[in-house]
């Protein structure tokens, strides 16, 4: 029976499947989960780092030329725990340290997509590049006062401690499914991220899986 009923999905559903989708010449907006691997990291002079598994949040706008080609640009927020090894430098002769902490990046990147297929069940390929801010949240400096105007209700003050932090060119390349129904746009991706810390540690990538889900107009 349940052989049966799969048998009658697939047969109901594959015409819909195979038809040619109406995304050319529309645009399409799209807001979905980042789920980011984790990765260990080695430095110069012995330092490491293991990131856990991140998670985050990606909010995107695409046009699509025809029914293969599309370009856009992503907005992706991720944040992920780590534990580093902290190894004392030149003339300390200290002992390692342990850090625990929380890695937040951001990303703006300008991409293109081709569509492998005309139908509205396709496979994508997609690239694209940008630049991403990231935040170690580890103390740089003493914590510092700072105050605001705030139009409605006065001023404001508080305690600011400034962090370890950086923007780096960064460029993408991706592997993913996408399905329209209707107005509808849902989209799997696995996407690799390259950051350029240039130096001697150079560029380093994570890999991020992403589920889109957008509208057409």
């Amino acid at each position: 029976m349940r052989k049966l009923l799969i048998l009658i999905l697939i047969a109901v559903t594959a015409p819909v499947f195979a038809q040619s989708s109406n995304r050319s010449q529309k645009s399409e907006m799209y807001i979905g989960p980042v789920f980011t691997d984790g990765k260990n990291y080695s430095f110069d002079g012995g330092s490491s780092a293991k990131t856990d598994t991140g998670f985050g949040i990606s909010l995107g706008y695409a046009y699509n030329f025809n029914r293969h080609w599309a370009a856009g640009f992503d907005l992706v927020w991720s944040e992920q725990d780590y534990r580093a090894t902290v190894q004392p430098g030149v003339g300390n002769t200290g002992s390692a340290r342990q850090i625990n902490g929380t890695l937040e990046t951001g990303t703006v990147r300008f991409n293109g997509t081709w569509h492998m297929l005309e139908s509205n069940f396709t496979p994508f390929a997609t690239g694209g590049l940008g630049w991403t801010y990231i935040d170690t949240n580890i103390p740089s400096g003493l914590p510092e006062n700072v105050c605001w105007a705030y139009p409605w209700y006065g001023g404001y003050c508080t305690t600011y401690v400034p962090t370890a932090s950086t923007t780096r060119f960064s460029y993408n390349a991706g592997l993913g499914l996408r399905l329209d129904a209707g107005k509808g746009v849902f989209k799997f991706l696995v996407n690799s991220q390259w950051a350029d810390f240039g130096g001697n540690y150079g560029s380093s990538n994570v890999i991020q899986y992403r589920i889109d889900f957008g509208t057409k107009f």
